[in-house]
Order: C-alpha cells, then sequence, then structure tokens
C-alpha cells in the first residue's frame, strides 16, 4: 500500500539536511538511509523511524506511536511508527535522533549482483 500524501509531505519535510543521507525508495515508498541502513521512511499513512528499541519502548504509547509492525506479530522493535500528521518539529527530533542511531550501526554490505535469466538466455541454457 502506497504512503499518503500527508505522510510523504511530513517526511519529506523532516529529513535531516545531512550529506550521509542517502534517499530511495523501498516498496515504493521514501525513506532515508544512511552507510545503507534505513533510518527513516514512510508507511502507509505514517512516518517510521528507527531509533533503537529501548528508544521505541519509551515512545510507543504516546498519542499516535507504536512499534513499527508492517505485519501482524512481526514487530521491527528498533523502529517507532509515527501517526501523520504529526507535530513537525517533534519530527524532525524523531528523524536526526534516527539518523544518530543508525550512523552508529554497521554498514549494510552491498549485496553481489545476480546474473538475471532472460527467456532468451533460459531457452540458450536447455
Amino acid at each position: 500500500m502506497e504512503p499518503t500524501p500527508a505522510a510523504v509531505a511530513a517526511y519529506e519535510s523532516a529529513i535531516p539536511d545531512d550529506p550521509r543521507v542517502e534517499r530511495k525508495k523501498m516498496f515504493g515508498a521514501p525513506c532515508s538511509f544512511v552507510n545503507r541502513q534505513m533510518f527513516f521512511g514512510t508507511f502507509e499513512g505514517s512516518v517510521i523511524a528507527r531509533v533503537g528499541p529501548a528508544r521505541v519502548e519509551a515512545l510507543a504509547g504516546q498519542p499516535g506511536m507504536r512499534v513499527f509492525t508492517p505485519m501482524e506479530d512481526r514487530p521491527w522493535r528498533d523502529y517507532v511508527q509515527v501517526d501523520a500528521p504529526v507535530d513537525l518539529d517533534t519530527l524532525k527530533g524523531l528523524a536526526a535522533e534516527a539518523l544518530a542511531w543508525a550512523a552508529k550501526l554497521p554498514p549494510k554490505a552491498k549485496k553481489p549482483k545476480t546474473a538475471k535469466r532472460t527467456k532468451k538466455t533460459a531457452a540458450t541454457e536447455e
């Protein structure tokens, strides 16, 4: 499910202005990465921020905030989910906190590229 315009607008207005931030899409939704680690993004009508499990536990339960659970019974305990619209200062603070948290994580290794099989190459292999 695509993010709502309100979630995208909230996300766009809160992304930290930092040269380490890399903006991409994940499953069609805008997200931000540092060292190949996702730290901030959108999900349906909300914004998610990777602030670590202790901080998520402290934030979950506040109005409009909870543990990010993209699929039933599969919580991402490092991420807090914030319903849009949200106070911009609060969201900017969470985005900066998420960037700082994720920047401390080891960089994710690039996955090796695999050769894609096309119908033509599959037919010649047989």
